[in-house]
């Protein structure tokens, strides 16, 4: 994954650099440089150890998805999941969101909603937006009519960096910070208001590690979702 700080660092240094050379330069803005390459130096020194853990438990949740992937499926299950799918993909459909919006993904011990950013989040932000708080509580509701063991929220987004200095001051980590910044607000969500118990929740961000699809202007909008992977109760075992 790359670290966005790293160019953004060497820009600074190279106009500080500029700064001192000019004869009329103000104190002002000498401090004011100073101050920008030190915030930038934090940011950069910090990311590779908040790097390092994420993706430890990142591997760890990727492989905990795969929970029964190697014991035999039984007769007629294949059946019955496509049944439930088909269920959840009307159910989804009738809670008023924007069609494309929910997506129902098959997952081994149980399921998946992959929901796209735009009805959650404005760009750039980790607050919910109304429209994206009521669909969120009515999947709740459904979440909670069949027995779980584990809820994960995973929060990504798509490869380009955040280049707004307002934006860069909340997630001085980049995409990889405002992913796991989504993911926390939803499950938030999901606990305080959705009546999901906690324990039952793992909350993860991938920045743009995991992408769906190719990351040009047409398809970026793809990748910057939320996904929530509900694992039957009957599963929980495996992924302990």
């Amino acid at each position: 994954m790359k670290i966005q700080h790293h160019a953004s660092l060497r820009l600074l240094l190279g106009a500080l650099a500029l700064l001192l050379g000019a004869s009329c330069v103000s104190q002002a803005k000498y401090r004011e440089a100073q101050e920008e390459i030190k915030y930038y130096q934090r940011a950069y020194q910090d990311l590779a150890s908040y790097q390092g853990k994420l993706e430890a438990q990142n591997t760890k949740l990727i492989g905990e998805l795969e929970l029964r992937g190697d014991q035999p499926i039984e007769a007629g299950a294949t059946r019955e999941i496509d049944e439930r799918l088909a269920e959840l993909s009307k159910i989804m459909d009738g809670l008023g969101s924007t069609p494309g919006t929910v997506t129902v993904l098959p997952v081994e011990g149980g399921y998946g909603l992959r929901l796209q950013d735009a009805i959650l989040f404005d760009s750039g932000s980790a607050d919910l937006k109304p429209e994206g708080k009521a669909l969120l509580l009515k999947m709740a509701e459904e979440i909670k009519n069949r027995p779980y063991s584990k809820l994960w929220v995973r929060g990504h987004t798509d490869s380009d960096p955040i280049v707004r200095k307002e934006t860069l001051r909340k997630f001085p980590h980049g995409n990889l910070e405002l992913s796991a910044a989504r993911a926390i607000a939803v499950a938030a969500l999901l606990t305080d208001e959705g009546g999901v118990p906690a324990e039952k929740l793992v909350v993860a961000g991938f920045g743009d590690s995991e992408p769906v699809a190719p990351n040009t202007k047409s398809e970026k909008a793809k990748n910057r979702r939320v996904e929530l992977f509900v694992i039957d109760a009957t599963a929980g075992k495996a992924g302990k």
